[in-house]
């Protein structure tokens, strides 16, 4: 686990996390079918690569919402701020890249409150080395556990939680 300070808004992050995080929510907001998410993809990981990650982190975020058994707080796309939820993924993302499976078995627990199918895994591992692979580097954050019952804060923000749908 790093010593390095989770980041606290997408300034703090490098154009893998950015791009990440910023797909993540549009994919989780109905607006995974942008060609510009797509394009993002293959141009920092190459056509074949781009598409398969991108592809890969839309099962990860429909899964996520099918099964995941509690409430994902994310910020709407375009919003600066990360939440504890967004800081946790870009840290499982971060283990997929190092090969910490341990670490990310850990992460996707807690962010799917259950045991996570080998789904989860597979989708961060095929993500994480389509970025490696083009050296774009994530960042293993220090992610400290949120209270089980977080009270969404709406100042100066706008926070949305990312409910289960099944």
């Amino acid at each position: 686990m790093s010593d390095r300070a989770a980041p606290a808004s997408l300034g703090d992050l490098l154009q893998g996390e950015h791009t990440l995080i910023w797909a993540f929510r549009s994919i989780a907001f109905g607006a995974g079918g942008c060609p510009l998410l797509r394009r993002q993809f293959e141009d920092i990981c190459g056509p074949a690569a781009g598409t398969e990650a991108f592809n890969a982190l839309s099962v990860f975020v429909r899964e996520l919402g099918l099964h995941g058994r509690r409430k994902i707080t994310l910020h709407v796309p375009g919003s600066f701020r990360l939440s504890r939820d967004e800081q946790l993924i870009l840290a499982a993302f971060a283990a997929a890249q190092d090969e910490d499976y341990a670490r990310l078995e850990a992460h996707l627990a807690w962010l799917i409150a259950s045991e996570p199918s080998g789904v989860f895994g597979a989708a961060a591992c095929l993500v994480a080395q389509a970025m490696a692979m083009n050296d774009l580097r994530l960042r293993a954050p220090q992610v400290t556990s949120a209270p089980l019952r977080p009270a969404l804060n709406f100042d100066n923000d706008v926070v949305i939680p990312f409910p289960a749908t099944a």
